[in-house]
């Protein structure tokens, strides 16, 4: 696998500028045979996953054919939706535009984007503030980023493998230096055909869910000239349960569906709090 990166001491500027050309190469992916290996659950899950730019995602899953779908996630240029059979009653959905000023983002303060950048698909953004890179213990390269939300400024930390360029690990931190996300990438790989850096395995966890969720991408499809279905980004009805706006004063009441308490993440590595001032342009 070639490098993305060839400087044995790169810049931030190359550093971010590699990762920001490798992620917009691609426009669309799809993976039906992934597996996500969830919290609680003994099998994998036979899923399938579905990426178009710039927020169209569909992930899907089911135990076994007979059992049925378990979950759906999704996204597209105005919602998201969230929807778990063990969710009695219940389908969450919310607009992005709504969100960030939504109540229940004292409870889950993730920004639905988090899934798209954790699946390989994240950017340096010009209007965050970056700093380094800096040399790890292992080797590898750590970039930290300044990024302002309608919940104040987090701070993002990036580890990038030293030989590749590509990302490994992911950090989200609050404005207190709180880690409240964090998805680690294995099992790199190099698709010749578009000449494209992907992890085939990343692993995902939240402050506030039951524990990790590792999904498996199997054999991806990058950048694919057939469209994919007019239904495939649309919200779907699932009899027998009531689609809830995340966004409703209700919400957050007792009901049917309760949020799940608070889990800690595991310890992360303590970020900086000053010398962060380069600025991407």
């Amino acid at each position: 696998m070639p490098p993305l990166v060839t400087a044995a001491q790169p810049t931030l500027e190359q550093l971010t500028a590699a990762i920001n050309q490798n992620s917009q190469k691609i426009r669309n992916f799809s993976a039906p045979n992934a597996s996500i290996y969830a919290p609680g659950v003994l099998i994998p899950l036979h899923s399938r996953l579905f990426f178009e730019r710039p927020k169209r995602l569909r992930l899907q899953g089911s135990a076994t054919a007979l059992t049925g779908q378990e979950y759906d996630f999704g996204s597209n240029d105005t919602l998201f939706w969230i929807w778990m059979r063990k969710l009695t009653g219940e389908m969450w959905y919310c607009r992005h535009d709504q969100y960030p000023a939504c109540p229940v983002r004292s409870k889950i303060p993730i920004d639905p984007d988090w899934l798209i950048d954790a699946l390989g698909l994240a950017e340096f953004k010009p209007s965050d503030l970056h700093s380094g890179p800096n040399r790890l213990a292992d080797g590898n390269w750590e970039i930290l980023s300044r990024c302002q939300t309608a919940s104040g400024q987090f701070v993002k930390r990036t580890v990038i493998d030293s030989k590749t360029g590509c990302i490994l690990r992911q950090e989200l931190y609050t404005p207190q230096n709180k880690l409240i996300a964090f998805a680690a990438a294995s099992d790199l790989r190099f698709d010749r055909g578009t000449g494209i850096y992907y992890a085939r395995k990343i692993e995902i966890q939240c402050e506030g869910t039951e524990g990790k969720m590792v999904i498996d991408l199997g054999t991806p499809v990058f950048n694919s000239e057939t469209p994919f279905a007019q239904t495939t980004f649309e919200m779907p009805v699932f009899s027998g349960y009531q689609a809830v706006d995340l966004c409703s004063p209700e919400f957050l009441q007792p009901r049917g569906a309760v949020m799940p308490p608070p889990i800690p993440l595991p310890a992360g590595t303590p970020v900086p709090q000053a010398g962060i001032q380069t600025i991407i342009r």
